[in-house]
């Protein structure tokens, strides 16, 4: 379960890749932004944190790193795991886990009214819905 909800906010991030090459000055300026056109998404810059919902229901958050690293928590903070991230061929977003697990990667799909996009396995499978969601509504204690 842990690894759908890193790859399905990874693909969903990862959006489109360009072939296109670039000049040295702008593949400068994208690096520092690290910002990348999500078709898929329509996110912009894909570092940030994401709520994943699964198809059983449960819930994990996904913090997506610039330096290609990401860390999954429940959604009250406890980390689960992490690992590090990496742009596929075709757009997608792949996540290889800490530990043995394989990397696995997702596609995403368009996103809906409130900015959440289907995550979706190798298979075309859906294995989760993910959202990207500010810093501060994750800081605020539930009352």
């Amino acid at each position: 379960m842990r690894k759908f909800v890193i790859a399905a906010t990874c693909v969903a991030l990862a959006g489109c890749g360009s072939s296109e090459v670039e000049a040295p000055e702008a593949e400068a300026e994208d690096a520092e932004a690290q910002e990348f056109t999500l078709d898929s998404t329509a996110m912009g810059n894909i570092a940030g944190t994401y709520e994943v919902k699964f198809a059983d229901g449960s819930v994990s958050m996904q913090t997506i790193n610039p330096d290609g690293t990401y860390v999954d928590t429940t959604p009250d903070g406890t980390r689960i795991g992490g690992g590090t991230w990496r742009t596929g061929d075709n757009g997608t977003m792949c996540f290889d886990p800490e530990g043995n697990d394989p990397e696995e990667c997702y596609s995403g799909g368009a996103p809906g009214e409130d900015g959440a996009f289907e995550m979706r396995g190798e298979d075309g499978t859906v294995q989760s819905s993910v959202r990207k969601v500010e810093a501060q509504a994750m800081a605020a204690p539930s009352e």
